[in-house]
């Protein structure tokens, strides 16, 4: 139902939800609030749907009523997640990186990486569901998920690079790019799992790192080698 309020011979129109509707959806973040308490501390295999709908308050079967099956719950727990984990990775080809002076400025892939390190501070409790607890569910694999985009997304900026600055070199086995984005997996994995160091080495060993492989890929495409 909508309805209009006029004042100063200002229009505003405003949406009236109805009270059972406010009730649903009071409900259904309860549950996805105590699932997710119960994914982090029992995992995902662990955690019942019928335990989770009697500490929401929730009848069994009327959970059913909000969400599927469990695993529905825990894709919709995940789904900010996953929608930024894909902004980031497809990130890697924006226009500020297709360029050359991208192998002079490390601030520029040391932000990146960094930009990699607030992710993981906002959501470590579900990249380690995401990461090391989601067998049996729709994330399933979801390691060599990323690892296939990021290995594709540097084959892509090989070849955007390439378009136009013609002199570098792209001539990388297509391996040697799939190795490299297993690495930074890697990397990413072991940042997610050590929640036990000071930030002050975090981003030391991040810099490093960055450092590292700014130095081989400038090696191996040569971007100022006329």
């Amino acid at each position: 139902m909508r309805f209009f309020y006029e004042q100063n011979q200002t229009m505003f129109t405003f949406d009236r939800i109805h009270p059972m509707q406010i009730l649903k959806d009071e409900v259904r973040q309860r549950i996805l609030s105590i699932a997710r308490s119960e994914f982090i501390e029992h995992g995902v295999k662990n955690s019942s749907m019928r335990n989770i709908a009697q500490k929401a308050d929730v009848a069994t079967g009327n959970i059913y009523k909000y969400f599927r099956s469990k695993d529905e719950i825990f894709c919709t727990i995940l789904q900010p997640l996953i929608n930024l984990l894909e902004r980031y990775i497809h990130s890697h080809n924006d226009e500020l990186f297709l360029n050359v002076n991208v192998f002079r400025v490390m601030d520029l892939s040391y932000q990146n990486l960094k930009e990699m390190i607030l992710i993981i501070k906002r959501f470590r409790p579900e990249l380690r569901l995401l990461l090391f607890d989601s067998d049996g569910t729709s994330f399933e694999g979801y390691i060599e998920h990323i690892i296939e985009e990021h290995t594709q997304m540097g084959k892509e900026y090989m070849r955007l690079m390439k378009e136009r600055y013609p002199h570098i070199n792209t001539d990388i086995s297509p391996f040697a790019i799939h190795f490299a984005a297993s690495v930074w997996v890697k990397v990413f994995c072991e940042l997610v799992q050590h929640d036990e160091l000071k930030e002050e080495e975090v981003e030391r060993a991040v810099n490093e790192y960055a450092r590292f492989c700014m130095a081989g890929w400038k090696e191996l495409m040569q971007p100022f080698k006329e």
